[in-house]
């Protein structure tokens, strides 16, 4: 009886150690199980993130890309008119004189009289308005007038600044 007994306690005493050694295996391998599933999520939700942002990041570049666009043909057009405004003014430099009316001042002339000062004062607006970049249209509106009008005010200020800002040719003597 007692080899039997002794195997007994040995068996049982190897249970003990063996069940303890096992379950503790058994619980890594279900850990290691959970931490490659808890880094998977992570990595899946990063990826989502990077996604998300990549998204966004392709959004806002396409709209910049369309500011800047709208900015490249404001901008050429804003260089269009420049050149042509400087055209025009070329035009009146070189063919200034020739395209001024003829005046004759008689003294005593009642038919001559000077502008209302109302006009004058309305044509000083509108070359301001003009000089702080406002377009024909905006000034027309504003004031009143056409767009034709205060185009023709805008030229004829443009040819009368122009003439004391320049000397004017002297015969014999030609500008370069």
């Amino acid at each position: 009886m007692d080899s039997s007994f002794l195997s007994i306690v040995v068996i049982l005493l190897l249970a003990l150690i063996v069940l303890p050694v096992a379950a503790w295996i058994a619980l890594r391998k279900l850990s290691s199980v959970d931490k490659a599933q808890k880094q998977h999520e992570e990595m899946r939700s990063l990826e989502n993130s990077l996604s998300f942002m990549i998204k966004e990041l392709q959004v806002s570049v396409t709209r910049a890309m369309s500011d800047m666009d709208n900015a490249a043909t404001r901008l050429n057009e804003m260089i269009e008119s420049a050149d042509d405004r400087l055209r025009q003014l070329q035009y009146y430099y070189e063919y200034g004189e020739e395209l001024q009316p003829l005046i004759v001042q008689e003294t005593g002339n009642p038919t001559v009289a000077p502008p209302p000062k109302s006009h004058s004062l309305k044509h000083k607006e509108v070359y301001e308005l003009s000089r702080k970049g406002w377009s024909s249209a905006q000034i027309a509106k504003h004031s009143g007038m056409s767009a034709d009008e205060v185009q023709l005010i805008v030229n004829l200020m443009e040819i009368s600044t122009l003439g004391s800002h320049f000397p004017t040719q002297q015969s014999g003597n030609p500008m370069v």
